[in-house]
């Protein structure tokens, strides 16, 4: 008998915000005294240009408003006037910074989404080690991942789970810096006490999908391809809002599935959310003003979106794409739901999918395929 795999992407219940809009104004209220750098999206991402390709990065806590998580200093590797005095200095101006000579060329990703965008910006060779590889589903990156240096090592090494670094294999293979998702309250272990830099990842947390795409200016410079990141990034929040500008369906969409008795949805101040506004849908908690996703119940869900008109989710089966018998095999309760009763049900087998790899940079590849309900990411499940 073949099993069915179910994943689903959990993420922390937020500290609740007064709304959306209050929540932004006050985060704009942290600033950093120098050349402004062009943020036009992003509300946890502040940059500044210091001069001589000196560039100030604070990332802003989502949980805690008005309050620094993280700071960097990006300082080229060949900046020959940097030293011990000029570093004192500019802590005494700015406060205490994490001090990273760039380019990296020797990051640790923990991410598909993060590989991707390195790869995007050719960028592939300045990672030593990857986490959580059998979730990477981008065929280019896969060989490049299979591929071997020209002494017969390996390319990149295995750095575990994502959740649980190998701390062995990071320090073997002389990382310069570890990417990771903060979560809220949620603690790093022993790998605050590594001689690596952390840089927190939390783009996720942004609550549009142009302002976390644009934290791709920020890893962009870490790898030394600021201007690509620049190009890139502009090229697609052009493309997104020329797509969004031209949608409009009407119907009321509901997405994921349930975990056990808990069903997580995206708030209303959420990036997916705003992505689901966007391409024209109605979506039932578009009026939430959390960010992040909510945690609730089957009936919870039930009384909201009954009536949904289509239904998006994801799932991981590494056997077959799911037909509608296999979906409502997963719980009788899906019945209940019109999308599923009428058959407007479509599933993204994040098996095989690249969804992961590619949307969290790429907002205006979904947004197009959500529009036009083609089959990019998402698939209409079939009788059979």
């Amino acid at each position: 008998m073949k099993k069915i795999f179910i994943i689903i992407i959990l993420i922390p219940s937020l500290l609740l915000l007064l709304s959306c809009r209050t929540s932004q104004q006050q985060q704009r209220d942290v600033k950093i005294e120098g050349k402004g750098f062009g943020i036009e999206y992003a509300e946890l991402l502040v940059m500044e240009e210091l001069g001589g390709n000196r560039t100030l990065c604070r990332i802003l806590d989502p949980w805690r408003t008005g309050r620094n998580m993280m700071q960097y200093l990006l300082i080229p590797k060949d900046d020959a006037e940097w030293n011990e005095d000029v570093e004192a200095s500019y802590a005494s101006k700015y406060g205490e910074s994490t001090v990273l000579r760039t380019p990296l060329t020797r990051m640790t990703i923990t991410t598909a989404c993060h590989t991707w965008l390195l790869s995007q910006l050719n960028a592939l060779d300045n990672i030593a080690i990857l986490c959580d590889t059998a979730f990477i589903n981008t065929n280019n990156i896969k060989t490049w991942m299979r591929s071997s240096k020209p002494d017969g090592q390996p390319t990149i090494l295995d750095g575990g789970t994502a959740m649980k670094p190998n701390v062995e294999v990071l320090m073997a293979g002389e990382s310069d810096a570890l990417w990771i998702s903060p979560y809220e309250n949620a603690s790093l272990g022993n790998l605050d006490r590594l001689p690596i830099p952390i840089i927190y990842c939390a783009e996720y947390m942004e609550n549009s999908p142009l302002a976390r795409a644009e934290w791709m200016k920020f890893y962009g410079r870490l790898a030394g391809q600021g201007n690509k990141a620049d190009s890139l990034f502009e090229a697609v929040a052009t493309r997104y809002e020329k797509i969004a500008k031209s949608s409009g369906n009407g119907k009321k969409i509901l997405v994921d599935l349930p975990y056990g008795a808990t069903w997580y949805v995206p708030a209303g101040c959420s990036a997916s959310a705003q992505l689901y506004e966007d391409a024209g849908f109605v979506y039932p908690w578009a009026a939430d003003t959390h960010s992040g996703s909510l945690s609730l119940s089957k009936e919870a869900v039930l009384a909201k979106a009954q009536d949904c008109d289509i239904w998006y989710i994801r799932y991981m089966d590494t056997n077959r794409d799911w037909n509608l018998a296999d979906f409502e095999r997963q719980n009788v309760f899906f019945d209940k739901f019109k999308a599923a009763q009428t058959g407007n049900v479509w599933g993204c087998n994040t098996a095989y999918s690249d969804f992961f790899d590619v949307t969290s940079f790429r907002p205006d590849s979904l947004l197009e395929s959500l529009v036009k309900g083609d089959n990019a990411f998402y698939r209409k499940i079939e009788k059979n």
